[in-house]
């Protein structure tokens, strides 16, 4: 009331104004409302503590839900001492599920895989496990480009042949319905195996994640040659410290209320870090849209040099520059 007459505005007229936002202030956030939240986080907490792999598989099964991504999702799984098991043409079901002490990833994580393409998968798989990659492509008759997804996730890694291997076996098959059960000679040609790096991009590429490391394992050492920090090293940096990180963005938000500021999230293979980026420090770096193909997983690695904020526990970087993690060279190890 103090500060509206100290505006201008008749007393009357605030009186008024200030009645309508006490009443809507009674019922706008209810009671109930805040006590169903804390309900949610407390059983929600309860649940990731004591049935990890069950909360985790839950999640998984209901994307898109929430704020992270199931690649984020596998990630904090994984530093929760999690085992995530790789999707396999013999163990896998629809969806994922919790097997032994982990979770084996499900079919409806495999680019293009809807309900009838994975029923058509495990009604073949009944009367026997599938043996090799000829046995499976003449029982389930996938069409190629599924059965490519099925190889560059590590589906079939169970038979001990190189994914590359698989693919040069696969062009050369022929399992169409129509066509007679001929075996063919697979011709001798010695093909490099993908490196790890390569494995794990085409992981991304189908599934949207990986079972395998993450990518910032890729550029660890040379990030350590340079003095460039991993997340589980801020935690020893004073307030008002000037920094380097890099990792892969997870969460980019630019709210039109932030007045210009972007609010990023960066991971790396031990944590999260936030990240506040100014309007100008946006302007005179590299462009921020939400997807870029600057790193493996055709979204940003990002290097960023900011000044360490501490508020207790909670640590934040505030950006003065940032760049593209690119150096090619390290992705090929």
């Amino acid at each position: 009331m103090s500060g509206a007459q100290g505006n201008g505005v008749p007393f009357d007229l605030a009186e008024t104004v200030f009645g309508q936002l006490q009443a809507f202030g009674g019922y706008a956030f209810a009671k109930s409302h805040a006590a169903a939240f804390a309900v949610l986080v407390y059983q929600s907490a309860w649940l990731k503590r004591y049935h990890p792999a069950a909360f985790y598989t839950a999640l998984l099964n209901h994307q898109p839900m929430g704020f992270w991504s199931p690649a984020v999702l596998v990630g904090d799984a994984k530093r929760h001492h999690l085992t995530i098991l790789p999707v396999d043409v013999n163990h896998s079901q629809a969806r994922c599920r919790v097997e032994g002490k982990g979770i084996r990833l499900g079919f409806n994580y495999i680019d293009g895989f809807g309900e009838a393409t994975i029923a058509q998968l495990i009604k073949a798989r009944q009367a026997k496990a599938f043996t090799g990659l000829t046995d499976f492509c003449r029982r389930t008759r996938l069409p190629r480009r599924l059965v490519e997804h099925l190889i560059l996730a590590g589906a079939m890694d169970r038979w001990q042949c190189p994914r590359r291997q698989l693919l040069w076996e696969l062009g050369q098959l022929r399992y169409r319905e129509e066509e007679l059960d001929l075996i063919f000679p697979v011709n001798g040609v010695e093909l490099p195996p993908l490196s790890r790096a390569e494995a794990l991009s085409q992981e991304h590429s189908v599934m949207g994640l990986s079972t395998g490391e993450h990518v910032m394992v890729h550029y660890r050492s040379w990030l350590d040659q340079q003095g460039i920090l991993g997340s589980w090293e801020l935690e020893a940096q004073p307030d008002g410290q000037r920094v380097r990180l890099a990792g892969l963005v997870v969460v980019h938000q630019a709210p039109p209320t932030a007045k210009g500021f972007h609010f990023i999230t960066l991971e790396d293979e031990a944590g999260l870090t936030d990240v506040i980026i100014k309007p100008q420090v946006v302007t005179h770096s590299i462009k921020m849209p939400k997807r870029q193909d600057y790193g493996l997983n055709n979204q940003t690695l990002l290097l960023v040099e900011g000044i360490v904020q501490r508020n207790g526990n909670i640590v934040n970087i505030l950006a003065t520059k940032i760049q593209p993690l690119i150096d090619p060279t390290l992705l090929s190890a």
